[in-house]
């Protein structure tokens, strides 16, 4: 009877890492087998000729960084294969699945374990990633093996067992190459999942930005909305707004119709004027001192009445006062123009005088009293002109201000809306991320080893 040298490698947490920790040979008794014919050894065997002819799968995409909950383990066994070719040994290691008990509470979570959300040929993809092949593959060159990805891939061999594990076979002609290659396997497997390169974590790290920066965003538009609506001339932008817009049409009718009303009065003036071959009833208007004084009185009270009529909320008292002045001075006006009138008959229609008259007016006179009423309505509605329409021009001019200033609040709003909207749906990532990882924590058990 020959006895085997069979190495079992085993998984054991040393500082917080798992490390391979290689036992003492174990000498198992074998069968008694006819001894094979022993064949020299070549000097030396290029590590990176592939031993077995199976295409490697595809490396995978970036996004595969599911490290999952495993338990790796076990074995590294060496065994040696004797026959006409040089020596071939396969090295192995297992791992399986954890079951992780469920963090809610009742009943029936204390009963329910969960397995990762991982399948055995998601495993198997991983183990054949680029994320574990590449470190694999650079940690073996401190070995002095020099292997390639895609020989690494081809002389290796992941075999589902019965019972859910994943036996994990490297197969080289170097005996040390086996061993080495697989212990080094299993420990970059191990560390790929200590590292977490999960999507999962990944994205917390870019959800933790756009949370910090919405949260930054948030603070610095809100303050800039409160800073602004401390403004005077921003409070109640919406109130300012509508009444505005109504007072603004309110005095653009009115704006209209004395223009009607004044182009009318002059063309009823220069009719009269033209037609009874009147001096310049206006001349004889503006020679009189009060009245001219009166009129500018006129003027000025009406744009008082404007001033007020542009409030929001004019004060009552102040525009009957304000009525009542502008009704007394139309009194005084009006006995100005009847003497500028009597003034103008005596000197020019002296005989006119004594004929018959109709209110204490000759008939023959009519003309020249319509002729004055003419030209004091056109004063009267020119005045009523200058005095709404810099107010008119003013309130076109507020409203194009406080569009410009509805149209800064609504900006800002509006960015606030959507960094508001950003903070929630990062905090709701987040949360759910932050969840997603704690759910797929890797957890690393040791299992029984398997005999190579």
């Amino acid at each position: 009877m020959t006895q085997a040298a069979t190495l079992t490698l085993t998984l054991q947490p040393v500082a917080g890492r798992h490390v391979f920790i290689p036992p003492e040979p174990v000498l198992q008794p074998r069968p008694t087998m006819p001894r094979p014919v022993a064949l020299p050894r070549p000097a030396s065997y290029p590590l990176d000729r592939p031993l077995v002819d199976a295409s490697a799968p595809a490396v995978l995409p970036h996004r595969m960084g599911l490290a999952v909950g495993v338990a790796i383990a076990a074995t590294v066994g060496t065994t040696l294969y004797h026959s006409q070719t040089p020596p071939l040994y396969k090295s192995t290691f297992e791992l399986a699945p954890v079951a992780q008990r469920s963090q809610s509470s009742g009943p029936a979570a204390a009963t329910a374990d969960i397995r990762p959300e991982v399948d055995q040929a998601t495993l198997i993809q991983v183990l054949r990633s680029q994320q574990v092949l590449l470190p694999a593959v650079r940690d073996l060159r401190s070995h002095s093996i020099n292997l390639s990805p895609a020989a690494l891939a081809q002389n290796l061999e992941i075999v589902p067992l019965a019972d859910g594990r994943l036996e994990v076979r490297y197969r080289h002609r170097d005996e040390r190459v086996a061993q080495t290659v697989s212990r080094q396997l299993a420990q970059t497997y191990v560390e790929y999942g200590d590292r977490c390169r999960l999507d999962a974590c990944h994205a917390l790290k870019q959800v933790n930005a756009d949370l910090k920066e919405a949260t930054s965003q948030v603070a610095r538009l809100e303050q800039a909305i409160a800073q602004f609506k401390a403004r005077p001339d921003a409070q109640n932008l919406d109130g300012q707004t509508k009444t505005l817009t109504q007072r603004t049409a309110e005095f653009a009718r009115y704006m209209t119709q004395t223009d009607q009303e004044l182009s009318l009065a002059r063309q009823r003036y220069q009719a009269l004027q033209s037609q009874n071959a009147l001096l310049s009833v206006q001349s004889v208007l503006q020679q009189q001192a009060d009245y001219q004084a009166l009129l500018q009185d006129l003027h000025q009270t009406e744009g008082q009445i404007a001033t007020h009529l542009t409030q929001a909320q004019p004060d009552s008292a102040t525009l009957q006062a304000l009525y009542q002045r502008h009704q007394l001075l139309n009194g005084h006006l009006n006995q100005q123009v009847a003497i500028a009138l009597d003034q103008y008959v005596t000197a020019q229609f002296p005989d006119l005088v004594a004929q018959p008259s109709i209110a204490g007016f000759p008939v023959a006179l009519e003309p020249v009293e319509n002729a004055f009423q003419s030209a004091h309505q056109v004063n009267l509605l020119s005045a009523r002109q200058r005095a709404i329409a810099p107010l008119y021009e003013s309130m076109q001019a507020s409203k194009v201000r406080l569009a410009k200033l509805l149209q800064y609040q609504t900006r800002l709003e509006t960015q606030l809306a959507v960094q508001q909207r950003i903070l929630q749906e990062s905090q709701q990532q987040q949360a759910r991320l932050q969840q997603e990882i704690a759910a797929r924590r890797v957890v690393w058990q040791l299992v029984s080893p398997s005999q190579g």
